[in-house]
């Protein structure tokens, strides 16, 4: 690779992976603090990132990263000394989103051989031009004294001398004498030599303190208990050692930060940090190509176990085993629990892709001049890492919708008689054995009318337009091709992103669903498992072939009597199930299998359920229950849209044979069963 030196390349992944998580706690700064205010822990926070980055890109010989946070740090570096200085806050803040995206988009090229560093001189130039008014404007509010460089550095001074910096916080009272009780302190660790300001009696060494800090000479075989002794100061907000010229960390080595907490770099064990009620987190990073495997080794595992306790070789015998019949239910539960465990590792806080929507948000309000609030609703719902990786885009293309399409401007919202304040909510939670990400707005949602109207006039109606339901009637927008804009704008209006938007999901097992109300916003709606590759099935037989039936959409099993069964003049089979009359829809028809049983009343019902539509599956017979590992189709077999005629994957049994999985919605949507109620019907079946 062209821009990096050979040898800093296994340390390429670790770089990216540190510096991409320290660019999002900075960008979680700026949005948190963009209205409510930047605390003096927040400035040594973005401080500490800045250096963090400036270093790490130094040694990995990323020169045009590490001149631009340089920058970033030594603006900060101003506001950290005097917290008072005035500033353009708007423009400070586009400053610092600027440079974050600009470090981001540059971890993402650097996997690619050919890209080019890109130059960020121009921004870095404006940016320490930003600082140099800060400088100006802060000599000249109050005529304070900064110190140089030879002031706090004498020639000629040993290097064995150690200098010290402490900021106590505003309105400290008598902060002359508390730094005298502070360097008596000190007396156990260190000898002072001098301080700056040198005379603590002095009538302006209060002032003095206040402004610049309190400088601290001294000799000590123990810098970080003097570092310690020196934070633990009363009302002391900051303390750290000041770095002779020359032994600066230009190289990249880490240096203490104001925390006292020592950076990492890539290749070195990451620094460890502590939360507020002192105890030590114990996390590391793990490479998801290795839990991959180790789900894979897992799911293996699960069909040899089954292979094991249920070879027909042990019915042949007709032997008594006790103890192997004992042994193996003790098996069957540590392979469930190593399954769970397994599970854990890999589960991820969505919040992880919720807080980068802010972001989207904030841009998006003031470029199209609306005052959208973005809210989060459990965020600490935990998914597959997988699925992770794949809902960023999807939920990216989905709130940019809600912001363009759905949210009208203040005045339009005014207008309308609307009180309340435009918001997008985003909220994540559990629903029977899947993760359920709902994105509302109560913006001016979607006329189903106008969409088919619109579809019409693209050319997609495949039927009349009678026909078309509700549902169906919102499907469109998920057509390639297919806006709701008239206008194309550097956000939407080309129609494409929410096809791709729906195939994203599905790659994953999931579903998208919407659903609106003209004048009162939209609702789209994410369903995906929670376990990818192991899920919970009923094994049935129809026309001589076996298939899988997740049980997450089986609601009951039931053998109909003669009395519940009624045939549509139409020749369409109903059963009367609860007090509804359902669809009837045969397995071995529906996957064109000869050989089943001809009679309802002799086979098995499976009442399902999904996104609202309900029918009735028939199989011949019901042959277990049981967990099956979900292995996905060959590409080969594409062309044969096995998913849309009802197979979203199979399985390998314990005798090796092939177990086909069965998709419940596929099927209801292949055989036009509709949601209930759609076009006003309080029917849940519909002819083919």
């Amino acid at each position: 690779m062209a821009k990096i030196d050979a040898g800093m390349l296994p340390l390429l992944d670790t770089f990216v992976f540190e510096t991409d998580g320290l660019l999002e706690s900075l960008d979680e700064i700026l949005m948190r603090t963009e209205k409510s205010g930047i605390s003096g822990d927040d400035v040594n926070e973005i401080f500490r990132i800045m250096h963090t980055v400036k270093g790490s890109a130094a040694m990995m010989g990323l020169s045009n990263m590490s001149a631009l946070a340089h920058a970033v740090e030594d603006l900060f570096s101003v506001i950290r000394e005097d917290p008072s200085v005035s500033y353009d806050k708007a423009e400070l803040y586009e400053l610092l989103f600027e440079s974050c995206d600009c470090l981001k988009n540059e971890t993402e090229t650097l996997a690619d051989e050919a890209a080019e560093l890109t130059d960020f001189s121009k921004l870095a130039a404006v940016i320490r031009s930003f600082a140099e008014k800060l400088k100006h404007t802060e000599n000249a509010s109050d005529g304070g004294h900064t110190l140089s460089e030879t002031e706090l550095f004498p020639e000629g001074e040993s290097s064995d001398i150690k200098t010290f910096r402490v900021v106590y916080k505003d309105g400290c009272f008598m902060p002359a004498i508390r730094s005298m009780v502070l360097l008596k302190a000190l007396g156990g660790c260190a000898r002072v030599l001098s301080t700056i300001p040198d005379d603590l009696d002095g009538d302006s060494a209060g002032d003095e303190i206040l402004h610049s800090g309190l400088y601290i000479k001294l000799l000590t075989d123990d810098a970080g208990k003097a570092l310690d002794t020196l934070k633990n100061g009363i009302d002391v907000v900051s303390a750290e050692e000041v770095k002779r010229p020359g032994r600066d960390d230009e190289d990249g080595v880490a240096e203490r930060s104001d925390s006292g907490s020592r950076s990492s770099l890539p290749g070195e064990p990451p620094a460890v940090h502590t939360d507020k009620m002192g105890a030590q987190s114990s996390i590391i990073s793990v490479r998801l190509e290795k839990l991959d495997r180790l789900l894979e080794l897992v799911s293996e595992i699960v069909i040899a176990e089954s292979a094991v306790t249920s070879s027909p070789d042990l019915k042949k015998s007709g032997v008594r085993l006790d103890r192997f019949k004992k042994s193996s239910r003790e098996l069957k539960k540590l392979t469930d629990e190593l399954q769970d465990v397994v599970m854990s590792i890999r589960m991820v806080p969505v919040s992880s892709v919720f807080s980068k929507m802010s972001r989207i948000v904030r841009d998006m309000n003031k470029k199209l001049g609306k005052n959208a609030e973005l809210v989060f609703q459990g965020a600490d719902t935990e998914v597959d890492k997988s699925v992770i990786d794949i809902l960023g885009d999807p939920l990216m293309h989905i709130v940019r919708n809600a912001l363009d399409h759905g949210i009208e401007t203040d005045s339009q919202r005014k207008e309308q008689g609307k009180t309340e304040p435009a918001r997008v909510v985003l909220s994540a939670g559990y629903e029977s054995s899947e993760v359920v990400i709902k994105c509302s707005d109560n913006g001016s949602g979607m006329d189903p009318k106008r969409l088919l109207a619109k579809a019409k006039r693209n050319g997609l109606l495949t039927k009349p337009e009678s026909e078309y339901t509700e549902s169906e009637c919102f499907d469109f927008i998920m057509k390639a091709g297919f806006s709701t804009n008239e206008e194309v704008t550097e956000f939407s209006g080309r129609g494409v992103g929410m096809d791709v938007v729906r195939r994203n999901i599905e790659k994953v097992g999931g579903k998208l669903s919407v659903s609106s109300e003209p004048g009162a916003g939209s609702e789209f709606v994410i369903r995906i498992p929670l376990s990818l590759s192991i899920i919970d099935v009923l094994g049935v037989v129809a026309g001589g072939e076996g298939f899988a039936v997740p049980i997450s959409s089986v609601g009951e099993v039931f053998r109909a009597r003669p009395e519940q069964l009624v045939t549509d003049p139409g020749g369409t089979e109903l059963v009367m199930f609860r007090e509804k009359c359902l669809r009837v829809l045969r397995l071995s028809e529906v996957f064109g299998l000869g050989s089943a049983k001809q009679e309802l009343t002799q086979g098995i019902m499976l009442y399902c359920a999904e996104e609202g539509r309900e029918a009735v599956l028939f199989a011949d017979e019901l042959t277990s229950d049981q967990q099956v590992v979900v292995k996905p189709f060959s590409p080969l077999l594409s062309r044969f849209n096995l998913k849309e005629k009802g197979l979203i994957g199979c399985s390998v049994l314990a005798d090796g044979s092939i177990l086909f999985i069965a998709g419940v919605n596929e099927i209801f949507k292949a055989h036009g069963i509709t949601p209930s109620g759609d076009n006003g019907s309080e029917e849940v079946y519909a002819d083919e």
